[in-house]
């Protein structure tokens, strides 16, 4: 199978497939089922939810996920970044959360005369298993590993800036796929049963927006002054470096988990500072004192070649 193959049989087919499932047995023992069924377990059924409304529930939060998944995987392959396959496996298995949640739910109410004589809900174990094995295959059918690191040459980037010329590069990349997941996590383990109360899902899932609202996305710009790092919709954090600390400006090709995941990531033990928001193309400052800097944004040559040659204008103008 080609790439785009894979990965859409691995973020929509597999997923899709347990929601089709799911789906299809609800539509099947409908009239085996009471109305409400028991959603909700403490040592027993302890809250009910109209049939209808937990189905539609489950499967629509489930379609959300299949299409942000597929959607997501599917851009980052045609913009030529990595699709690590701990990436594609937690997100299919995620997606399929809901089938399993929504197929728990069936068979613990299946045939009892009301949602009070619901059986356990513990069988939610064997379909989060299900969810999991569901999620280790779409790992290995979909994932699309990083093009191996391209070894440094003696030429530096550069945008061909001539002496006295002056220019600005501003760029930037956000991940929506984090506000997405902080949203909707919650209001999925609502859905399990014995998970989190309706108004303590809603709370969190406010704190996780606001959170990622604040991190989800960066920008940067290349000056003669240096080059400025801001973080979320309000700027914050920020970082400026000023040209005389920067010794020189590449780019790399990060994985979503390296130097520590996503985020303002600081590895103590080489000095890195990674300012990620996705993986994927990244301006790489290495400074004055050694240390490096990470930046995921689009269109890191660019910005590279104009760090390169602003130092190379300082350089002459300080001969």
């Amino acid at each position: 199978m080609t790439n785009p193959i894979r990965v859409l049989f691995a973020t929509a087919v597999l997923p899709g497939a347990a929601l089709a499932v799911a789906g299809a047995l609800e539509n099947a023992w409908a009239h085996r089922l009471p109305d409400p069924v028991a959603t909700h377990w403490n040592t027993a059924p302890s809250s009910a939810t109209p049939l209808g409304v937990f189905t539609g529930a489950c499967l629509g939060l489930g379609v959300v996920a299949v299409l942000l998944l597929a959607t997501t995987a599917m851009t980052a392959l045609r913009r030529g970044r990595p699709l690590p396959r701990a990436a594609v496996g937690v997100g299919a298995g995620f997606a399929a959360l809901p089938a399993a949640v929504l197929l728990t739910v069936l068979v613990a109410n299946l045939d009892v005369p009301d949602w009070h004589a619901a059986r356990s809900g513990f069988v939610v174990v064997l379909f989060m298993l299900g969810a999991a094995v569901l999620g280790v295959l779409a790992a290995l059918v979909g994932g699309v590993p990083s093009a191996p690191e391209r070894e440094q040459t003696a030429n530096r980037p550069s945008v061909g800036l001539r002496p006295g010329q002056r220019a600005f590069w501003a760029g930037g990349a956000a991940n929506p796929a984090m506000l997405w997941s902080l949203a909707l996590i919650p209001v999925a383990i609502a859905l399990v049963p014995a998970g989190l109360s309706w108004p303590v899902a809603g709370w969190i899932t406010l704190v996780g927006v606001v959170v990622a609202a604040l991190t989800y996305r960066l920008s940067a710009t290349v000056d003669a002054k240096g080059v400025t790092i801001r973080f979320g919709l309000l700027g914050v954090p920020w970082r400026h470096l000023r040209l005389d600390s920067i010794r020189e400006a590449t780019t790399r090709e990060l994985s979503m988990f390296r130097d520590g995941g996503l985020g303002l990531r600081f590895n103590p033990v080489t000095g890195t500072t990674a300012y990620k928001v996705r993986g994927g193309p990244a301006l790489e400052l290495t400074l004055e004192s050694g240390r490096k800097v990470l930046v995921s944004v689009d269109d890191p040559e660019t910005a590279a070649g104009l760090v390169n040659d602003l130092l190379a204008q300082r350089i002459t103008r300080i001969g």
